[in-house]
């Protein structure tokens, strides 16, 4: 089970900080107009996968890891800290605002990922 949930860490800290340097990076390219041709990068169906699969990692990695190894909250609230970032810049008054939360949100569920992968490892 311990080196299940610290794979899964691994993926979850990937796919977050995939998720951050597509959020961040997107917006920059598809601005050149050479690169106009990727606009389908920017996709709400990409976005709300990487919303996704985020939402999966923490149900498989940091609630069993919670419950059965540390009972350290840390990592759940980063990670809730997280999301809720993600969601408020689901609302998009601005690229700049969308883009900021998103990047936010997704640097903070890579780090509740890193917590968790570092005290299952203590324990």
């Amino acid at each position: 089970m311990k080196i299940r949930n610290n794979t899964i860490d691994i993926i979850a800290l990937t796919s977050s900080i995939v998720c951050a340097i597509h959020c961040a990076a997107i917006p920059i390219i598809v601005s050149f107009s050479s690169l106009s041709s990727l606009h389908f990068l920017e996709n709400p169906y990409i976005e709300w996968t990487f919303i996704a699969i985020g939402v999966i990692f923490v149900f498989m990695s940091l609630w069993p890891s919670y419950q059965k190894n540390h009972h350290k909250i840390k990592p759940l609230i980063f990670a809730l800290i997280g999301f809720t970032f993600i969601g408020i810049g689901r609302f998009e008054f601005t690229v700049l605002w969308e883009v900021g939360n998103t990047v936010l949100g997704a640097s903070l569920i890579s780090m509740a990922h890193y917590f968790n992968w570092r005290i299952s490892k203590q324990h």
